[in-house]
């Protein structure tokens, strides 16, 4: 029989120094303790803009927050918008793509924008010394630093956002870089779900003969344009016009015909607007276009111009027959500081109420002609 083996108890070492052993509850308690330090302003104005971003519902919303309200509410010098667009899905999506000058620009090759960035694409603050800045915010030669926000997509990139900054101190911090590359994160997925939105609200909001505006989507330019213009304090006029005797030459020539001389009639407008201009087509017979920056008087000149133009315009129906029309204009005009407004959709209609008023005032006239309509100081 195998003889029996007796084993001396084993003796635990105790290293010095070793932490006490701590239960998941401990460890727990410990974490929730721990705090971590980042710049409050920094910290709730990305929170605030996060929420504008969020509440943007259209690319023209959301530029409008990239562009006009997050240089104000960073207290940026400057702000720049590189998209990358090469089959000008976006040039064809933003409306009136000049207003916004050298801060946004659509770029045809992603090289340069990965130009600015490493391998892994992330946030980078430069300064004069870096070559970079002969890349980025040309247009303010007073910016001492430039924040560089990549806006990624599954690893491509979608655009850049550049902010010209006077230092440092905002992205100063692990912390801080952490809540700008987040700000970056929500730019990218708001942008790319503005840009599904407006595809499929452009679907609904244009015209199929004309390819301008629908009425749902005047009415939308004509919110914009007013918010746009309270804020900047300047003027912005509709004019409404309609083509005279549209009924009698549709009946006369029927369908095809009355719709070629809508289309004609809405080229011809059109050619002679500005980039920062909007034009709709609001019923069979009725157009409207939208001019921002417009006092009442350059409005009346506008609009002169238009009727002597269609007047003396020609349309070739391609059968060989000739077509003349006449249109009957209105316009009217808000000046925010005549005409101080509270109730910003109260207004809109007002002006559109005002502007079909002058066009039937046109009409019973005799038409071919353009009839000034006028806010009372005591509707708005």
């Amino acid at each position: 029989m195998a003889d029996d083996k007796s084993y001396p108890s084993q003796n635990t070492e105790e290293i010095e120094g070793a932490p006490a052993v701590e239960i998941s509850a401990e460890i727990r308690q410990g974490l929730l303790a721990q705090s971590i330090s980042v710049n409050q302003y920094l910290h709730l104005q990305s929170q605030q803009m996060e929420l504008m971003l969020m509440e943007a519902t259209d690319l023209q919303a959301f530029l409008e927050v990239l562009l006009v309200s997050m240089p104000r509410h960073f207290g940026f010098r400057v702000v720049e918008l590189w998209l990358y667009d090469p089959e000008n899905v976006l040039d064809r999506l933003i409306s009136g793509t000049q207003r916004y000058g050298s801060n946004l620009l659509l770029q045809h090759d992603v090289f340069e924008m990965q130009e600015l960035y490493d391998l892994e694409p992330g946030i980078a603050v430069i300064d004069v010394t870096d070559s970079r800045m002969f890349e980025v915010l040309k247009a303010d030669e007073g910016v001492d630093y430039a924040l560089l926000m990549p806006l990624m997509d599954s690893g491509r990139f979608m655009g850049s956002y550049h902010c010209g900054m006077a230092d440092t101190s905002i992205s100063e911090g692990e912390a801080e870089q952490d809540v700008i590359a987040h700000l970056a994160s929500v730019i990218s997925i708001c942008f790319k779900n503005a840009v599904s939105r407006q595809q499929v609200s452009q679907l609904t909001m244009l015209d199929p003969l004309t390819h301008i505006s629908n009425l749902r989507g005047f009415e939308k330019d004509i919110a914009r344009e007013i918010a746009r213009a309270r804020r900047g304090d300047q003027p912005v006029t509709i004019l409404m016009m309609a083509i005279d005797e549209y009924e009698d030459l549709y009946a006369h020539y029927g369908k095809v015909t009355g719709q070629f001389v809508m289309k004609k009639v809405a080229e011809r407008v059109s050619s002679g607007l500005r980039a920062t201009d909007y034009m709709a087509r609001l019923s069979d017979s009725g157009l409207a276009v939208l001019i921002p920056a417009s006092s009442e008087a350059l409005g009346q000149d506008i609009a002169e111009r238009m009727r002597v133009d269609i007047d003396n315009f020609a349309i070739d129906d391609g059968r060989g027959a000739i077509l003349h029309v006449t249109l009957s204009m209105g316009v009217v005009t808000w000046e925010p500081q005549h005409f101080p407004a509270v109730d910003m959709a109260q207004l809109a209609k007002q002006l559109e109420s005002e502007a079909s008023k002058a066009v039937i005032a046109a009409a019973d006239s005799g038409g071919n002609s353009v009839v000034m309509g006028r806010l009372g100081t005591l509707m708005v």
